[in-house]
């Protein structure tokens, strides 16, 4: 199986970021990939931006470019529900992405990729997934790491691990639940057949839909394959403005869908690696979220969510601050709550 590329790109109302992540993608110097722009309904104010990107790429890429509009909704339909649309339109046998605040700072990102399946499937085992790292920076500063999978390949190393000829290493579901991140969606690869396999992206997640689609594929993966190159700089949101699905939700409120996603790993994953792993995480999140609600002197609620990741990580720590939620609970009236 020859592999071709479908790269997804979601965009609303930020054309002028776009333009950076566009013009990457058509810089990469394999041939076989099409750019599939998703416009998740950007406002009339913004679209003369967008109109001049798009003849460009459409008059070097031809056929290989194509922008599809969704209607305007005051909060967009989100980026689960961009990307699943955008793969729906899909021809390559393996589909990639790129956030439209992002970049990819290799050219020669899909040729490495390209190689490195070409060569499992000329084996006979075509690879599932494929995943490459990225740089994390806030404004001008680089965001310290491991990130998302920076650290695999020397922990691979350690253990004894070789990697193949052409730099990738062979990955098991043990390797990946072992180390402390995941794979962010730009520089991560999936078959086509996969993606549809699991459903694609859960449209009722607004965040931490890119690690539930991770977990939801490394589940039920084939073969894996990880080169450590760096392909793409993200940007971390900008905490003061609210013009992403990061900045725009509070606190709490990701915790919660961070526990749905964990949730769902928890009770629905196949590998049972997978399975602790969700719970382990769930675990924090709801400490989080108590914190969250002592910091606000929601004792009761404070004392729910602390009861329950006491629940699900034991120790004498969380005990002790269990018990003081509770005694401040019990020190205020229900008018106070």
């Amino acid at each position: 199986m020859t592999p071709t590329f479908s790269v997804i790109l979601a965009t609303r109302d930020r054309p002028g970021l776009f333009a950076e992540a566009l013009h990457s993608v058509m810089a990469q110097d394999h041939p076989s990939f099409e750019i599939i722009v998703v416009n998740d309904g950007t406002s009339a104010g913004h679209l003369e931006g967008y109109r001049a990107l798009w003849e460009q790429a459409a008059d070097n890429l031809g056929e290989r470019f194509s922008v599809h509009h969704l209607v305007h909704r005051p909060r967009g339909h989100g980026q689960s529900y961009s990307l699943n649309y955008g793969v729906s339109q899909a021809k390559g046998n393996y589909v990639c992405f790129l956030d439209d605040d992002d970049k990819w700072t290799d050219t020669g990102h899909l040729a490495r990729a390209a190689r490195a399946l070409a060569a499992l499937a000329e084996a006979g085992t075509p690879a599932d997934l494929y995943m490459a790292n990225q740089e994390a920076w806030i404004n001008d500063r680089q965001v310290p790491g491991p990130v998302w999978l920076e650290g695999l390949a020397g922990e691979l190393a350690g253990r004894g691990r070789q990697p193949r000829a052409d730099g990738c290493f062979e990955l098991t579901v043990a390797d990946l639940m072992a180390t402390t991140g995941f794979c962010h969606l730009n520089c991560f690869t999936v078959r086509r057949a996969l993606w549809d396999q699991v459903g694609g992206m859960d449209e009722g997640i607004r965040w931490e839909c890119d690690r539930d689609i991770y977990l939801r594929l490394v589940d039920q993966s084939g073969p894996m394959l990880h080169h450590p190159a760096v392909v793409s700089f993200h940007r971390v949101p900008d905490p003061s403005k609210t013009t992403n699905m990061t900045t725009a939700l509070g606190m709490i409120d990701k915790r919660l869908l961070q526990v749905r996603v964990l949730d769902k790993a928890a009770l629905f994953s196949r590998h049972r690696l997978i399975r602790a792993h969700a719970r382990r995480h769930k675990a924090f999140a709801l400490k989080k979220i108590a914190q969250e609600l002592a910091d606000k002197q929601d004792w009761t609620s404070a004392r729910s969510y602390a009861a329950q990741a006491l629940g699900a990580a034991p120790g004498l720590k969380w005990l002790a601050f269990t018990g003081y939620c509770l005694l401040r609970s019990l020190g205020h009236s229900d008018a106070d709550r």
